[in-house]
């Protein structure tokens, strides 16, 4: 399994490398020292590769396939938080520190499409970025990612025209908008999908 994972890495190398800002060295070290450690598991449509209210123990990569990830408020409105696609990390990293302190997430995440996932236990992760500077390294520069991710979809959301939200989506986006559901999109977005009907309606006039 490790050289199937090593492989599939390989073919987003490029994509991760200019996305979270590593050298080739760097991110060759961190996938050789990770490989030992990953499961690969398949999830249908619709199901949840986490739930919110039990703790967070384990992050994702995707090697196929979309995933949403979204909580819901204390009215039951379902909020989208982000999207990952092939060659994304996919995990809250909130619901991930705060399990270390046994709390409960926050945030579930869901297939949006069939999804193939690579698996890594959190505490596997800790305990080798003890071991490791490279891992911590990674670490770093995975988190540096994480919250400018956090911050583009802060900013796409206080946008307050629906039509401006829906161009940043696409421009944050890119091909993704055919491959979810417009349920979805309206819940990033922050629109009901009657209104989400009647914003493509008005552009496709």
């Amino acid at each position: 399994m490790s050289d199937v994972f090593l492989q599939q890495r390989e073919e987003f190398s490029e994509y991760t490398m200019r996305r979270i800002g590593v050298s080739r060295e760097l991110f060759d070290e961190f996938n050789r020292l990770l490989a030992p450690h990953v499961t690969h598991l398949h999830f249908r449509k619709g199901e949840y590769l986490q739930r919110a209210g039990v703790p967070a123990t384990v992050a994702y990569w995707l090697y196929r396939g979309v995933a949403r990830r979204a909580m819901l408020t204390r009215d039951g409105t379902d909020v989208t938080m982000a999207f990952s696609a092939e060659g994304d990390s996919c995990g809250s990293h909130h619901d991930l520190l705060a399990a270390q302190d046994g709390q409960p997430a926050q945030e579930f995440i869901v297939a949006e499409t069939p999804v193939t996932a690579v698996r890594v236990e959190w505490a596997t992760l800790a305990r080798l970025r003890e071991e490791h500077h490279i891992m911590r390294e990674y670490y770093l520069k995975v988190s540096e990612h994480s919250i400018r991710r956090y911050s583009q979809s802060c900013l796409i959301r206080s946008m307050t025209s629906a039509n401006c939200r829906l161009e940043a989506f696409r421009e944050h986006y890119p091909h993704l908008e055919q491959r979810i559901s417009q349920k979805a999109l309206a819940s990033f977005l922050g629109i009901t999908p009657q209104y989400m009907s009647t914003l493509l309606r008005q552009q496709q006039a």
